[in-house]
């Protein structure tokens, strides 16, 4: 494409020879100004230009080596003092492309041969075609996994020129290949994308593709984060191999905390980079069972997370926003485990629904807006729940008060389904068709296939908002029956059971996208505390738990304990006897869990180790006589409640290990900087 005449950007420096010569260029702009070849006013969080044109911003992290000086000398430091994997910017001039003007710049530009990936313009699989460019761009086969279906999201469009140019940039970054990396890297980078999804993330819906497009290039550009994903989608293809090796994963998790923990050493300031780290390594935390790691990455997170940004900026970027969502569902299931209020403020949540509820407005007719409305309405719910009980058991606020809140948080549990757009609820989206599936076990007590269950298409989401609801709605049945020393209802146990049926369906239908049973297992779990313990309901709870740790998620030594306890049967080391059904990767996935899960520091750990949450002097009592009327279900049980939340405990930082006995660091209770001691 020809240059503009007289364009600034179309000038390049030369030598009296012709010869290029490089320009010198900053090394603390946005990624995203670096890719389109323009200044960036290194504004934070969020630049001019992003901000203007609705971008991901993404810094490198800062460093604390000298930076160039006025005369254009180099700096000294490496690519890891830099924060980066050693991605350098300072190209062959005659490799870079004009840079790309922004909507209300005059002159002409063409599209940077790389673009954050972060706007998916038209429709997005959950699995990506088989004729998408691999990340190695080689020919090797990729190892086969669970089944996955196509499940196109309409977005919205910001505007004509800016979708068409944004649809133009996303094919010109498939095209180019990813900086050199060693090969095994590249093979588990190319595994993340083409054979996982965000499911196996929890997230409950990733519209433009952030796990796949975005995360992957601030990952490659930062090593700590590079291996801590490289670690995460390890894990999930050794599980994959009959022959499986606990070494094919732990190498890159344990390099990870390594580089995560030299990094912390060298820098007293930390970016997003380091945060998605963190993040990621208590993805994996959460995966091994080891709920007291993973509060320690959640305690980090934290603190990193209320340095960098408000509740209002963090909202004002896509990337941004997936990274608090990110961080919530951790501190939401620490809360929910461990029988406590959020560390988080409630600013936050209530930012984070008011940004989609306006989006909501502008974009009326946006299917994702409508998911993610409801999605930040039911956190926000979960976290008014959770500091209301807190205050109770507290005692800081009078039974006059609590009643008057309670009555209003009853009330928009009640509402929250009937204001969920029927767009969302539409009944022609459900699967009818499970071709391929097992024939029903006549002796379990849902049928998975029964109609109206699960929904497909457009509407898969929709399975997950319901769980997601579903979920949060039996654990204020719980509170609330612990306060009030009543029985559960009827209605709820049959809501206990729906959600049991609508996660077997997810197991058993065929085109069920990768890992959409790691996704599902959180709510499955909470329901499966109403149901009764008949031999008939033990014996399928153990199939399903059984296959619930076989496909990666290891729970905690107290759930399997307080199973042993409550149905009789010995489940402490596995669900069947003599280890039935357990792959050998599994196993020893397992063992390794029970020899380094760390010892509680503080109450709020010791509490999540014991589940106090959903085992705080929980007993089953016997099956109602009259089974509630619902398709394909079987009546639960009442539960007898005898205690209430308990105070919130922040006084002490958490020491934690981080994957090996050689990698431990402190967590500083004022903050990070000249927090992480090694010890």
């Amino acid at each position: 494409m020809p240059s503009v005449p007289g364009s600034a950007r179309a000038r390049r420096r030369s030598t009296q020879t012709g010869e290029h010569v490089k320009h010198r260029r900053t090394r603390s702009g946005c990624y995203t100004c670096r890719n389109r070849r323009v200044k960036c006013d290194e504004m934070h969080p969020i630049c001019e230009r992003c901000r203007k044109g609705n971008r991901d911003c993404v810094y490198p992290e800062p460093s604390t080596s000298s930076k160039s000086s006025r005369s254009g000398t180099k700096s000294k430091s490496s690519p890891e003092e830099n924060g980066s994997s050693g991605e350098e910017y300072d190209h062959d001039p005659k490799e870079l492309l004009p840079p790309i003007p922004d909507d209300d710049e005059d002159g002409e530009g063409r599209l940077p041969d790389m673009y954050p990936l972060s706007r998916r313009s038209t429709t997005q699989s959950l699995r990506e075609p088989s004729d998408t460019p691999s990340l190695t761009h080689d020919r090797s086969p990729s190892p086969s996994t669970e089944g996955s279906t196509t499940i196109t999201v309409p977005t919205s469009r910001p505007s004509l020129s800016r979708s068409a140019s944004m649809q133009a940039a996303k094919q010109a970054a498939s095209n180019r290949p990813w900086p050199e990396l060693p090969q095994d890297v590249k093979f588990y980078l190319n595994f993340h994308r083409t054979k996982m999804s965000h499911h196996h993330y929890c997230f409950k819906r990733d519209h433009e593709a952030f796990l796949k497009t975005t995360f992957l290039e601030i990952a490659v550009k930062n090593e700590p984060l590079l291996y801590a994903v490289v670690g995460f989608a390890a894990y999930y293809h050794t599980l994959t191999k009959p022959d499986g090796k606990l070494d094919n994963f732990l190498k890159y998790y344990n390099k990870s905390v390594s580089l995560l923990r030299q990094s912390i050493l060298k820098n007293r300031k930390h970016g997003l980079a380091t945060l998605l780290t963190i993040l990621q390594l208590a993805s994996i935390e959460e995966l091994l069972g080891d709920w007291i790691n993973l509060m320690g990455h959640q305690k980090a997170a934290f603190q990193i997370l209320t340095k960098l940004y408000s509740p209002q900026t963090i909202m004002q970027s896509e990337t941004l926003r997936k990274t608090l969502l990110w961080y919530i569902r951790f501190d939401l299931f620490v809360g929910f485990q461990s029988n406590h209020e959020t560390v988080l403020g409630r600013d936050w949540f209530d930012a984070c629904h008011d940004y989609y509820v306006q989006r909501l407005r502008d974009t009326p007719n946006d299917l994702t807006m409508k998911y993610e409305e409801r999605f930040s309405y039911s956190r926000l719910l979960a976290t008014d729940t959770a500091i209301l009980f807190a205050k109770k058991g507290k005692g800081v606020v009078g039974d006059e008060d609590f009643a008057a809140q309670f009555a209003e948080i009853t009330s928009r549990y009640e509402n929250y389904e009937k204001d969920i757009d029927p767009a969302l609820l539409d009944p022609n989206a459900f699967i009818t068709d499970f071709s391929g599936a097992p024939p029903r076990n006549p002796e379990d007590p849902v049928d998975p296939y029964a109609p109206n269950n699960i929904r497909g298409g457009e509407l898969w989401t929709t399975n997950y908002l319901l769980l997601d609801f579903w979920a949060i709605d039996l654990m204020f049945k719980l509170q609330t029956s612990m306060a009030l020393r009543l029985p559960f209802s009827e209605e709820t146990v049959a809501r206990a059971y729906k959600t049991c049926q609508i996660f077997e369906a997810i197991e058993l239908y065929p085109h069920s996208p990768p890992g959409a049973l790691i996704e599902a297992q959180a709510s499955f779990g909470i329901a499966t505390l109403f149901l009764p313990k008949d031999n008939r309901h033990i014996t399928w709870l153990r199939h399903k738990l059984a296959k619930i740790e076989a496909s990666g998620y290891i729970y905690p030594a107290t759930y399997r304990t307080r199973m042993t306890d409550d149905w009789g049967i010995d489940v402490t080391r596995w669900w069947f006897p003599n280890d039935e059904g357990c792959p050998p990767i599994v196993r020893s996935i397992k063992e390794f869990s029970h020899d380094r899960t760390t010892e509680p520091k503080d109450q709020i750990s010791e509490d999540l180790r014991d589940m106090k949450g959903l085992f705080s002097s929980l007993s089953l009592g016997d099956s109602p006589d009259k089974p509630p009327s619902v398709s394909g279900l079987e009546a639960g049980s009442e539960i007898s409640p005898t205690s209430m939340a308990g105070p919130m405990n922040l006084d002490e930082a958490l020491i934690y290990t981080g994957g090996s006995p050689d990698f431990g660091w402190d967590i500083e209770a004022e903050g990070f900087e000249g927090g992480y001691g090694v010890q």
